[in-house]
């Protein structure tokens, strides 16, 4: 395969429904869903997208076997494909469809708020999980004459209970982001890797009532292949809340940059909707997930039970660090680091 190949195919539309979140509203009545997804299609790259793709196979130092394997094409594919513009989005829960008012974006993206009476969703509610097990509804998506099917998961959020937000880049998957190329070759070229233990832990929290955010600055370009990860690797499933990353050249010389964007405003989000939900936010110390969760957890100190911070040796949370972020944000929360993720406990209460 070479770089002229990647992407090449028929046109038909392609389409994802992202897991994502419900959440109560007028006094209960109603779940209100926040439904997520794209459109796109699978078209030849253009000139501008080929030569990005030789500049990232060329500064990867991709060997052709790589470059022609089943990993590196798969997760490229979510920047080559084309959005479907303005595309017109239906979804059917059971006997019902609804056509969102809101049509996708240029990046094929589509974002919508659905109100739903909260009886027409007991009949599917199976352990807080709308869409799971032999009698889930089917969401259907629509795009113009065509019918694409494509069905997700949509987590039923009570006002109260313990939400578990996690990062995912060397929280739960090794990345290295602390070394762009090694995080590149990881993110592109080579298999995700799970870190020991994480996986066990976050399923005995499940078993003890946690709900799952997995809020990350990975790119829903390559959704896909994390959420394949997330499955083979034994994590609880959880709403999914990444970052859309534009296709262009400097992305992979500022990736790093722009990763550290937006993750704040999504936790702010969902605690505004849920202001009686108690929080565990879980991160790790390579970049600024300390100083992101700090902020937050004072401006809600009594929504956030524990900040839980992994330990990057390349960037550590020394006591110098801890001890700043403490003082600038008069935390009143208090921030565990651990190396091991047996250290984590059981989930707090």
């Amino acid at each position: 395969m070479t770089p002229e190949s990647v992407g090449s195919g028929d046109f038909e539309p392609e389409v994802q429904l992202y897991p994502t979140v419900a959440y109560p509203i007028d006094g209960g009545s109603l779940w209100r869903i926040l439904v997520q997804g794209r459109i796109c299609q699978t078209v030849p790259p253009s000139l501008a997208k080929r030569l990005m793709l030789r500049g990232l196979i060329r500064a990867l130092e991709l060997e052709k076997e790589v470059v022609n394997g089943p990993i590196f094409p798969e997760r490229v594919h979510g920047f080559l494909a084309a959005p479907v513009v303005r595309g017109r989005v239906q979804v059917a829960i059971g006997q019902q469809t609804y056509v969102l008012p809101r049509k996708s974006k240029s990046s094929g993206l589509f974002t919508c708020k659905l109100d739903l009476p909260r009886n027409q969703l007991a009949h599917y509610r199976t352990y807080g999980v709308l869409g799971s097990g032999a009698d889930s509804p089917e969401c259907e998506i629509h795009w113009n004459n065509g019918l694409s099917r494509v069905s997700s998961h949509v987590f039923l959020a009570e006002e109260q209970g313990i939400s578990v937000i996690s990062d995912i880049d060397d929280t739960i998957k090794l990345t290295e982001v602390c070394h762009r190329r090694k995080m590149l070759r990881r993110t592109f070229a080579e298999p995700f890797e799970s870190i020991e233990g994480m996986a066990a832990i976050y399923r005995d929290w499940a078993e003890q009532g946690a709900l799952f955010h997995y809020v990350s600055s990975s790119p829903w370009q390559i959704y896909d292949a994390l959420l394949e990860f997330l499955v083979t690797s034994g994590f609880p499933h959880g709403s999914m809340h990444l970052k859309w990353f534009r296709l262009r050249d400097e992305i992979f010389k500022k990736w790093q940059i722009v990763r550290r964007k937006s993750k704040a405003g999504v936790i702010r989000g969902m605690m505004k909707r849920l202001p009686q939900r108690q929080f565990l936010l879980i991160g790790d110390s390579g970049e600024r997930d300390p100083e992101i969760y700090a902020k937050i957890a004072s401006k809600h100190p009594k929504q956030v039970l524990r900040i839980c911070i992994r330990q990057i040796d390349e960037n550590p949370l020394d006591a110098v660090r801890l001890n700043k972020i403490y003082r600038r944000y008069g935390m009143t929360v208090p921030i565990q680091v651990f190396s091991e993720p047996k250290q984590l406990g059981d989930l707090p209460v």
